[in-house]
């Protein structure tokens, strides 16, 4: 029996660089259809078999300077190029918390919570003590709380 193909972290990289290039030629497409979330969870959940800050990374200035990119993107309220940008920045530098973060802030304003928080828990697994995530994740774990609880009231 073989073994099952585990990708290196270049491999990750790589394909954190294409998605933001596939992303950024569907203009017309949605943001986040299945395929892209998809696509982000598995590479989350490769990413989670390299202990941050062990590996070498591509480009660490290049990584930072994408996500204030995409951290502007965002306050403009230009979803897409925020996570294109994010993306591209995970491929300089995978193990970013700030870059998982600002992802994530995209990904919800994009209508996509699960992954949102997804992100959110990544960056904490990352950098446990990153105050702006930890905050958004006690947030978003109050507000969908408190939707179940209305959800049984009215019931």
């Amino acid at each position: 029996m073989s073994e099952q193909w585990q990708p290196s972290m270049g491999d990750i990289c790589t394909a954190f660089r294409d998605l933001a290039d596939e992303l950024s030629e569907l203009d017309e497409q949605p943001l986040l259809d299945a395929g892209v979330e998809q696509t982000i969870r598995h590479l989350l959940d490769d990413l989670e078999r390299f202990i941050p800050g062990l590996e070498r990374v591509p480009d660490a200035d290049a990584g930072q300077a994408m996500a204030r990119a995409a951290r502007s993107a965002l306050e403009r309220g230009r979803e897409r190029e925020a996570v294109i940008r994010a993306l591209r920045g995970l491929s300089f530098s995978p193990h970013d918390p700030t870059l998982h973060y600002v992802l994530s802030s995209a990904c919800f304003e994009a209508g996509s919570v699960e992954l949102a928080f997804r992100l959110l828990c990544h960056s904490l697994w990352i950098h446990p003590g990153y105050q702006a995530a930890r905050a958004d994740l006690e947030s978003l774990t109050a507000f969908l709380d408190g939707g179940e609880e209305g959800n049984e009231r009215a019931a």
